[in-house]
């Protein structure tokens, strides 16, 4: 029998200090992944994703790293990234090509806090996130999460995905399983 674990990308700023109040929020989301059975994805690099996966490795979560790297030498050397999570792809692709299959492996999207990076991967979340098309941002974060709701607004086009805001890590992660389920509950009937 084949049982579907969630994949859960958490996205936001490498350069996030981890003594921050965005990455104790970062480490309550990989937690609450792990608690719940997810898988939490990654761009493979440093700050609130690194510190996402972190948490889920405490309490015995699964992390798989989507690098932009050719290969473990590049990813440490070149990227100075870490290599601790369970599972690391190497694409070869640099960061912008990385986060296009970083997006499009999740079956949802969560962002806080962030830079230009982070907007990126917002955009392409937005644009054409396929897999059931739920995406979650921890409200109040900071830094450029908290204009997604606007450019949605702005752009002046229906979004086709699942988009909520929620200001708690762990109501974020277990709101995004349920958005999850309902979504695909609706698109199998």
């Amino acid at each position: 029998m084949f049982t579907h674990r969630l994949k859960i990308a958490v996205l936001g700023s490498a350069r996030e200090p981890e003594n921050s109040e965005i990455s104790k929020k970062a480490f309550e989301l990989g937690q609450e992944i792990g608690r719940q059975g997810g898988i939490v994805l990654t761009g493979g690099c440093p700050g609130a994703p690194h510190t996402a996966s972190l948490g889920a490795k405490a309490v015995g979560g699964l992390t798989l790293a989507v690098s932009p790297a050719l290969n473990r030498t590049e990813h440490l050397n070149r990227y100075c990234y870490p290599a601790d999570s369970d599972i690391i792809i190497f694409t070869g692709m640099g960061n912008k090509g990385r986060n296009v299959i970083l997006v499009r492996s999740a079956d949802v999207a969560i962002f806080l806090g962030g830079g230009i990076g982070t907007l990126n991967e917002f955009t392409i979340a937005f644009d054409d996130f396929t897999p059931a098309n739920v995406i979650g941002v921890l409200s109040g974060s900071g830094r450029l999460s908290d204009f997604f709701d606007q450019i949605v607004t702005k752009s002046g086009r229906t979004p086709g995905m699942a988009l909520f805001t929620e200001d708690d890590p762990v109501l974020l992660v277990q709101k995004a399983f349920q958005e999850f389920s309902q979504k695909i509950n609706r698109n199998s009937k």
